[in-house]
């Protein structure tokens, strides 16, 4: 029988939503190269060769979630009409299509965190999965702002942090409770409060 040829790139995404999956369903603990394999339908060999180390895949992993977020969050700035609207839509959209659509999967991202902050030399992966989550959220809240022609009376990159903050624990609250009405209500109540502190003010137009 002939072995059908997968180009890299198609199979590196072929293995990572597999892992995904994976890891989603039986924790780190579970996520083997050999069963991500199995997810797959491929032989280990294949895993290894796509990816030599079980960090590169994890990694692989994180990256490939927060792009689905990165995507949320520029079309959701596209379609802003004024601050409040623009940041409260994307965090919506966030929280029902990647958080409370796979509450196992936003597990897993923190499995991930705290394995890299516990495992010699990978303390470098939680803090870029923590930088990019705020440079995305950042970027979000300064593209929203031009967009509906205000500035800012606080830095983007605080509310940013804040709004990190703020999401990660009621995320956390979310996975124990499972409370979905109470939880998008605190996120709500957040986002406003943060779009009041944000203080927005119209560009001034030149005469």
């Amino acid at each position: 029988m002939a072995t059908v040829y997968v180009k890299a790139d198609t199979r590196r995404r072929q293995l990572v939503t597999a892992a995904r999956r994976v890891l989603a369903r039986q924790g780190l603990a579970g996520g083997t190269l050999r069963a991500v394999a199995a997810e797959a339908g491929v032989a280990l060999g294949t895993v290894h060769y796509a990816f030599p180390s079980k960090e590169q895949l994890l990694r692989a992993v994180l990256e490939d979630v927060v792009e689905d977020i990165s995507t949320v969050l520029r079309e959701a700035s596209q379609a802003s009409t004024d601050l409040e609207s623009g940041i409260l839509s994307a965090a919506r959209t966030v929280w029902s299509t990647v958080i409370r659509s796979e509450p196992d999967e936003h597990l897993m991202q923190y499995e991930l965190s705290i394995w890299a902050l516990r495992t010699a030399g990978m303390a470098e992966l939680a803090r870029w999965q923590y930088d990019r989550y705020l440079d995305l959220i950042t970027t979000h809240w300064q593209r929203v702002a031009a967009r509906v022609g205000v500035t800012l009376s606080v830095p983007a990159e605080q509310l940013a942090r804040l709004q990190l903050a703020g999401t990660d624990g009621l995320l956390l609250q979310y996975l124990v409770s499972h409370d979905a009405r109470r939880s998008t209500a605190d996120q709500e109540t957040l986002i406003r409060q943060l779009v009041r502190y944000a203080d927005p003010q119209p560009v001034a137009r030149e005469q």
